[in-house]
């Protein structure tokens, strides 16, 4: 069904960007109070400590006074009571500044690590929210790749499938895919269940008398996928005969402005069957390949969109949470979202809902919609600073007189995050429900 702005004019995008929208709003403010929870405690954890550290600096400083007044006066009365008194003092004040020494130490050590404890709890909250919002929301891709393995070489064998998906705004992320969802994949797969009659000259012929080894035409239609990665532009894959078996045959493809090229290994052949160095392979194998790999991107879509497991974020090749990057990813996605936030405020009849259309074939319209004043809300927690992230959206102009809209941020690749905000974490609260509908005819 199409999907229309409130004018009734064509929306560019293919998915419900309201459902996206309310569930970035709902992960990300969680994810910037986090962060703004870590930042303040840090703040109080080192005045704590330096406040202590400024006690011991005076009592230290009132200690060598005491001591060199009471040293004075005893070698001007000059009898061993009083030296004997002063010694026993200085014995005692030495050890009860050593004990406040060790006593300041030992608290703010104590603190600094529950502070550490408390972000790095803060920071896997954090991630967790991410890991809702990159779940539940529909983001654009410029570029998806698909790892598969099989592991186990007998009938239980089970495949293990991860993604990688390049979005724009240099913000990447791979996932571990609930592929045993997908019904087709609960067995071990062959390449005739992809593509049939792929004769492939990759075979070894190996002449006794002459010590010669050629290549043969082999089919591989009953050969078994025991692992691939594949994109637009690369392929990689690895057949064996049988699970049990160590032959196989290990391709790798590559389409460039020049056309498609690969090789071929023979990975569990050895002595003289097995060839020297991967052999290129010639056209008609590459075409055979392609329509493997071709048939392999089309059936992956769906396993790819059963994201399973945040494996791991990054930004600029960056990883996110071990780079103190998840305040740069949200603002980044902010920067992705707000023309087209802005585009549909514009055309939605109503000033105080964001609205979207569904057409039927019929032409019955069904309106999706958010309320301004719900959206508004999320942000309600944050402090101005946090805010200030948001403030592309244009959010906070929808209550004139009750805020004042924060300036604008710029996305870190073109200029700088409050420099405020540092990176921490924290608990998943549960994806928002969908936008409301309502019929428009």
């Amino acid at each position: 069904m199409p999907l229309l702005y409130g004018d009734s004019t064509p929306f560019p995008l293919g998915y419900n960007f309201l459902a996206t929208l309310e569930v970035f709003l709902t992960t990300a403010t969680r994810i910037v109070q986090l962060e703004s929870d870590a930042r303040e405690l840090t703040r109080k954890t080192e005045k704590l400590g330096e406040g202590r550290v400024k006690g011991l600096e005076a009592l230290d400083q009132f200690h060598t006074v005491v001591m060199r007044a009471v040293q004075d006066t005893a070698e001007k009365v000059q009898h061993a009571h009083a030296l004997d008194y002063a010694q026993r003092v200085a014995e005692f004040a030495s050890r009860f500044v050593e004990e406040h020494k060790r006593a300041t130490v030992s608290a703010n050590e104590r603190e600094a690590a529950q502070c550490r404890s408390e972000n790095e709890r803060r920071i896997q909250e954090q991630r967790q929210q991410l890991e809702v919002f990159l779940k539940a929301a529909r983001l654009s891709v410029v570029r998806t790749s698909i790892a598969m393995q099989l592991v186990g070489d007998t009938k239980d064998a089970r495949h293990e499938m991860s993604a990688v998906f390049d979005h724009p705004e240099g913000i990447q992320t791979v996932f571990n895919l609930g592929v045993h969802r997908v019904d087709a994949w609960t067995v071990p797969r062959k390449v005739s269940d992809f593509a049939q009659g792929v004769e492939l000259l990759v075979g070894v012929d190996k002449s006794w008398l002459r010590g010669t080894v050629t290549p043969k035409q082999v089919n591989v239609d009953d050969w078994i996928l025991t692992s691939f990665n594949l994109a637009e532009d690369a392929f990689t894959l690895t057949l064996r005969r049988k699970l049990a078996e160590k032959e196989s045959l290990h391709f790798v493809l590559e389409r460039t402005d020049v056309g498609l090229a690969g090789t071929v290994e023979h990975p569990g052949l050895v002595g003289l069957e097995a060839p020297e160095a991967p052999r290129l392979l010639d056209a008609g194998d590459l075409e055979a390949l392609d329509r493997v790999w071709q048939a392999l991107r089309l059936v992956c879509r769906e396993a790819a969109s059963h994201k399973e497991h945040l494996v791991s974020a990054s930004l600029d090749g960056t990883p996110v949470f071990e780079g103190g990057l998840v305040i740069p990813v949200v603002v980044r996605l902010v920067t992705m979202f707000a023309p087209t936030v802005r585009e549909i405020t514009k055309r939605s009849p109503n000033e105080h809902e964001l609205s979207l259309k569904l057409e039927s074939e019929g032409g019955r319209r069904e309106e999706l919609y958010l309320r301004k004043e719900q959206l508004l809300s999320k942000l309600q927690p944050l402090s101005s600073m946090g805010r200030e992230v948001f403030a592309p959206l244009g959010l906070d102009t929808w209550v004139p007189g009750l805020t004042n809209p924060p300036p604008s941020v710029v996305s870190s690749r073109g200029g700088a995050v409050s420099k405020s905000l540092i990176s921490q974490t924290g608990p998943v609260s549960a994806p928002p429900l969908p936008p409301s509908k309502r019929s428009a005819d």
